[in-house]
């Protein structure tokens, strides 16, 4: 079982944890296993590395990739955002580093079963694994039961999306016929509301499907994204060793936002002054990295 994740800047996360023989290390989102086994080779020979996915089949496969560190890695099904909870528990406080990845990896989106993907047929759940939030929340949930002011707000806040109200109301007039329970149900409502002139959407060079922010805003919400976020910063805090260094890539300007917020405030030195952004040769080969920033911070006393 292999993945087809390619990992962003993962040259230049080692460059900046600098994880060393010896060290503890966090990885809070396994996802295709890369990071995690470039903390192990270079952390080696007796250097250990702690990762978090909610994703079982991520686990699942990067179990088979990093059999070779059995002794040295260990892997635990559970939500970054309870992240010194687990490292207590496994003896790895404290911490010399730790990175989050906020991107979903592409063996999700692939995955129809997880309705991540606005062109696959799959289920409305948008969940990443049954422990992405803690109170069961799907897609599915919020389309089906929430208000059409409470859906606009989202589609506006988490996806900002200039068809919100739009959107909102056609998803209130289609489930007032039948249950909205696929995602392709869902692009079709999303079609029908987008004005005729919009259906293919521009930015910048690029062409974005109708349903793209649409999908983006309650992937956030039904996986808790930027309050997990909140907490595993604070989390992180509490498990780093003073000079211990936590890196976060993210994706989205918002959760851009809460991370230079966090690492100017108390506790933390900034090492990154400005977010750096993959290369243009990593863009070219990874079309998917053109929006991901990395930033880095160390604990302070």
């Amino acid at each position: 079982m292999t993945t087809s994740h390619i990992a962003v800047m993962t040259r230049e996360v080692m460059d900046l944890l600098q994880p060393r023989s010896g060290g503890r290390y966090l990885d809070g989102t396994l996802g295709g296993g890369t990071h995690a086994e470039e903390l192990l080779k270079a952390s080696a020979p007796d250097g250990r590395v702690l990762s978090l996915d909610v994703d079982l089949k991520a686990i699942e496969r990067a179990q088979t990739r990093l059999a070779a560190y059995e002794g040295r890695w260990k892997v635990v099904e559970e939500n970054f955002r309870h992240l010194d909870r687990v490292a207590t528990e496994h003896g790895m406080v404290p911490l010399d580093g730790i990175l989050l990845d906020l991107g979903f990896s592409s063996d999700e989106l692939a995955d129809p079963t997880k309705g991540l993907s606005f062109l696959k047929d799959g289920p409305l759940d948008m969940r990443f694994g049954p422990k992405a939030n803690d109170d069961g929340l799907t897609a599915a949930d919020i389309v089906n039961s929430w208000t059409e002011d409470e859906i606009e707000r989202i589609l506006r806040m988490f996806g900002e999306e200039r068809y919100a109200r739009r959107y909102a109301h056609g998803v209130i007039q289609a489930r007032r016929a039948s249950r909205i329970i696929g995602t392709l149900d869902l692009v079709a409502v999303i079609q029908k509301a987008t004005p005729g002139s919009r259906r293919t959407l521009k930015d910048g060079a690029r062409q974005i499907h109708p349903a793209t922010r649409t999908f983006q805003a309650l992937r956030i919400v039904v996986n808790d994204e930027f309050e997990s976020l909140k907490q595993a910063i604070v989390a992180s805090a509490k498990v780093l060793r003073p000079g211990g260094r936590l890196a976060i890539i993210t994706f989205h300007s918002l959760e851009d936002r809460i991370v230079k917020e966090a690492f100017h405030g108390e506790g933390w030195r900034a090492i990154t002054k400005k977010p750096l952004v993959p290369s243009d040769d990593e863009i070219r080969v990874n079309p998917r990295s053109r929006s991901a920033k990395l930033r880095v911070a160390e604990r302070v006393e």
